[in-house]
């Protein structure tokens, strides 16, 4: 299990999400302030990753936090 804090910028103020990775390092748990505000997770396909989410505060953010974890490893 790995942690991340990923620095936003959410209507001009900036904000950290911390991530936790699964155990099976495919999701990730996104907070804010120690709330849970969704979760994201990834497929390959064809060589290319594709991040993905349900969650509707995550959706326009999920491909940055992804591409972002994917560089910090």
């Amino acid at each position: 299990m790995e942690q991340y804090i990923y620095e936003d910028d959410y209507r001009g103020q900036k904000r950290n999400l911390l991530i936790i990775s699964g155990e099976d390092d495919t999701s990730y748990r996104v907070f804010l302030d120690a709330r849970f505000i969704g979760s994201i997770s990834h497929e390959i396909t064809d060589e290319l990753v594709i991040w993905k989410t349900d969650y509707n505060i995550l959706k326009p953010i999920a491909n940055k936090i992804g591409k972002w974890i994917e560089n910090s490893n």
